[in-house]
Order: C-alpha cells, then structure tokens, then sequence
C-alpha cells in the first residue's frame, strides 16, 4: 500500500490541479492582419488545453493571455512572417476530448460541450466547440499548428488513490491512463493530418512544477515528499516516451509530429517559472517565455528578440524579419501614432523613394505602388488616389544635422500593401511583406 505521506502529497498534487481545471481563464483569439491582403498569410492554429489557452494565475474573463501561443506568433512576425493566429485552447481539456473535437470538425459535425467531454469548465466552452466548422477550416489553410494536452489526463488518478486501492492497482491505473493518452493523441494527430497533410505539427511534452528538495547549509529540505517528486518526475518521463513513440509511427505513414522539449527548462526553475507557491500548477509569464522560445528553437531553429533600446527611444521596428539599424532615426510618437524616418524605412524595403523640395512631398514606390505624402497635409495620394489620413500628417524632425521626413507607419505600410502589427509587449513594430 501506499504510505500516509505518499497518499497525502498525491491527493494535495491533484486537488491543485483539479482547482486550477476549474479556474477562470482569460482567452485567446484570433489576430488578423492589418494589412491589404497582397499574399497568403503565414496561418498559425493553436489547439489544446490551459497552456494552449495562456492561462495564468490570477487570470480573469478581461485579462489578456499572453502565453506560449502568443510568443510562437511574434516569433513568426521577427522572421519576415505574414502571420496571423487562432487559439482553440480549451481550459479543462484531455487528450480524449481532443480527439472527438477534432473528429467532429473533419466530418463537418456540430457538436455540443457535453458530447466531447462531461463537465468541462471553460466559460468559452459553447464558443469554441460550437465552431468545428471554421475550426476545419483553420487546419486547412494552417502553416503551423502548435498544441500542448496531457496534463488533465491524470485527475482521475486522485478518485483512484481515494478508494484505497493497493499500489499495484494505482499504477497498473495509471498506466491504463498512459496507454488510452497515446491512442487518442495519435487519433487526434492523423486528424489533423487528414485535414491538412502539409502543415507542420509541433506538440509539447510536460513538465513538472514541483521543485526537488533545497539545501540550506548541511540541512536538506524537501518542499515536497521526494518519494512522490520522483514518482510524478518518472510519470512526466513516461509521457514524453508516448510522445517519441506516436512521432516514431506517424513518421512511417509520412506524417511529421515535432516534440519540443519544456520538460527540462523547467527542472530547477520550478518556483520561478511558475506559479506552484500559490498552489496553481501553470506557467506564469517566466515559463511561458521559456516555452515560447522552446517552441520557436524547435519550429526555426532560433529564437529573436530587439536591441536593448536607448532611454529616448519609445519603440523597435522590425522590417521583413530585420531590426533597423541602431543608426537609423529613433521612431516617434504623436498623438499615440508611430511615425518612422522615410529614408530608413524606404531602404529597408528596398523601395524608391522621390523627394520634392518645391511641393515638401515623398513619393515612395514599391510592389507596384505609388504612395506620395506632403508634408503638414491631411491627404495621401495612394496610386494617383487622394485619401484622407486617419493619422497626424507626416512632418519634418531635425536629427542632429539633419532634417528627417517623418511619415505615418500605419499609413505608409499599409498604403504599400504591406503587413503592420504593433507589439506592445515588445514595444516594437513588425512591417511584413
């Protein structure tokens, strides 16, 4: 049988998760482009549970997520990306719901919450399981799809310690668990595929939040009972060799799955990557950043951020993947609309720019374009078109020596067909092509 403290610090394990299932999240969505669509957005669909969702403690119906999903779709935009998202994540959900969600979308079902799992939670529930058409159709056109699922398969695991069944009863359960876990997931997988053969799958193992015992001097503290760390620790290993061996038997029938590793990141980090100190399970902004660069290492190979900006210099631009140099003119800010130097901007696309000193206008031409700004003027010119801006006018701003023009970012870029998202978690633009 079980000890006492093993079946304690179990039963405390799962009644965290079970109250962290339970909680309110804030949500996800979809981000479209600003821009004129001139060429087929980089899709990215994200699909899973909590962590999918961006869950973090303390989250409310008004809070904003900004979790590993989010960080995956800045990444896209760092890499000259096109992109947009969409964020199925479901608070709450397993392995097993995920698979008749995604059955019922590929055979053009509508289905209710109650017929995908009983007892779901997720305030948005009726929202997004009401949707498996568009969600169909989010696969479909899907670059990347992204996932995480698992961490609520196990909650059956507490009823089971609870009803005193003997050790062996509770790990031959636990491995049934296991076991029925693989076969949805892979389910689930061949799903995705049959709707979408060409989009790259990456999926997330599963880490564990409870921190190995600390040393002060010559005393060793356990935080938690280490027989049970070890326990949960070899259950986490045994889910990854799910995963290995799923990506092992997809990849004989031409279906890529991509595991990317979070497991490790967190192992001594516990405490600082998530919020486990307020009994809540899932990442805080720390873990979800690290998972976020897990994801973009495993998907491009690397992981970007801007230049550490100078005190007077109120945001980054990123033009089709590249930084502006730390040369180039400090954007600026007017009446909460951002304004770049003409030149750099031009040069960073590698456009023509005319500049007319009688009439003070910039005519820049690029993608078959032509977009003439003057100077102090509430109109723009878009392809021999007047149009009235919706923005401050450009203006003319002396830069050391020089006299720079400075036009209105959302004006230009989208004038020139081009994408623009502004990130005020990074502080920093994106202009895509």
């Amino acid at each position: 049988m079980y000890s006492k403290s093993r079946k304690h610090s179990i039963r405390f394990t799962f009644v965290m998760l079970a109250v962290i299932i339970l909680a309110v999240s804030a949500w996800g969505g979809t981000y479209a482009s600003a821009a004129q669509q001139e060429s087929k957005p980089y899709q990215i669909v994200a699909l899973g549970d909590s962590l999918t969702a961006g869950y973090e403690h303390g989250f409310t119906e008004k809070s904003v997520p900004y979790g590993y999903v989010e960080q995956v779709y800045e990444q896209a935009l760092f890499h000259g990306l096109r992109a947009e998202y969409v964020n199925y994540g479901i608070i709450g959900l397993k392995a097993e719901g995920l698979k008749l969600l995604l059955q019922a979308a590929s055979e053009g079902r509508s289905v209710k919450p109650d017929e995908i799992q009983q007892q779901l939670q997720d305030p948005r529930k009726d929202a997004i399981i009401g949707q498996t058409a568009q969600m169909a159709k989010s696969i479909r056109s899907a670059d990347l799809i992204v996932l995480t699922i698992g961490g609520n398969d196990l909650l059956p695991v507490m009823n089971k310690l609870e009803s005193g069944a003997s050790d062996e009863e509770v790990t031959k359960y636990i491995q049934d668990l296991l076991d029925q876990y693989e076969k949805d997931l892979e389910a689930s997988i061949r799903t995705i595929a049959g709707l979408n053969g060409a989009a790259q799958i990456v999926i997330a193992d599963q880490y564990l939040p409870i921190p190995a015992p600390i040393k002060i001097g010559n005393v060793t503290i356990p935080l938690y009972p280490e027989e049970d760390r070890l326990l949960l620790l070899d259950g986490v290993k045994k889910i990854r060799s799910k995963l290995d061996l799923i990506s092992s038997r997809l990849a004989k029938d031409d279906i890529k799955l991509q595991i990317t590793s979070v497991s490790d990141l967190f192992v001594g980090h516990e405490l600082e990557y998530t919020s486990i100190a307020d009994k809540d399970i899932h990442p805080n902004h720390l873990g979800y950043a690290v998972m976020g660069r897990a994801f973009s290492d495993t998907i491009w190979g690397d992981y970007r951020t801007v230049r550490a900006r100078p005190a007077n210099v109120q945001m980054s631009v990123v033009v089709a993947g590249k930084e502006l140099s730390a040369g180039a003119a400090p954007p600026v800010l007017r009446s909460n609309r951002s304004f770049v130097a003409m030149r750099d901007i031009v040069d960073a696309l590698g456009a023509k720019l005319s500049w007319s000193n009688a009439s003070q206008s910039a005519s820049v031409t690029y993608n078959g374009h032509i977009v003439a700004f003057t100077i102090g003027s509430a109109y723009v010119t878009i392809d021999n078109k007047k149009v009235k801006l919706s923005t401050p006018p450009a203006f003319l701003l002396k830069s050391g020596n020089e006299t720079k023009t400075y036009l209105p970012l959302t004006s230009l870029s989208e004038a020139l067909g081009l994408q623009v998202i502004y990130r005020s978690t990074l502080q920093t633009a994106f202009i895509n092509k």
